[in-house]
């Protein structure tokens, strides 16, 4: 599974942030080694089938949500390194960016609830940290 969240990164609980910090570089990793296709990719965003290869001609919003997410881990006082990689392709067609919908949101937060861990927090919340560019991705 790989998860790539919409809602800004402060909202996310360390889990799921560490956790889409590990896994979105997958897709960029994939599109680095030319290891994705762009055939059947869903018009909307969507989770389940489809919802990886939406992404990957969106690196400019990958790359966006990864720096947010990466800063929010730091805020949280997380050890993360950036593992964003160099060798991607510079083909515009790749390099979309997304905003996503109030309908996207709406899906990416359900699911965000429903999986919501019993403890979702390792760290102490520290408000006055935040980072407001980060908190509007």
């Amino acid at each position: 599974m790989t998860r790539i969240n919409l809602v800004p990164p402060g909202e996310l609980c360390d889990q799921h942030l560490l956790a889409e910090h590990r896994e979105l570089t997958r897709i960029p990793n994939a599109v680095a080694r030319g290891k994705f296709s762009l055939v059947g990719q869903p018009a909307q965003y969507k989770l389940g089938e489809g919802h990886v290869r939406f992404f990957f001609d969106k690196l400019t919003f990958l790359q966006r949500r990864y720096q947010a997410l990466h800063q929010e881990c730091l805020l949280r006082g997380f050890k993360v390194s950036d593992i964003w990689p160099e060798d991607l392709p510079d083909t515009p067609a790749l390099w979309h960016d997304y905003q996503p919908t109030p309908e996207a949101l709406a899906i990416n937060r359900a699911r965000i609830a429903e999986r919501m861990p019993t403890k979702p927090r390792f760290t102490v919340a520290r408000p006055h940290l935040r980072n407001p560019q980060a908190a509007r991705l």
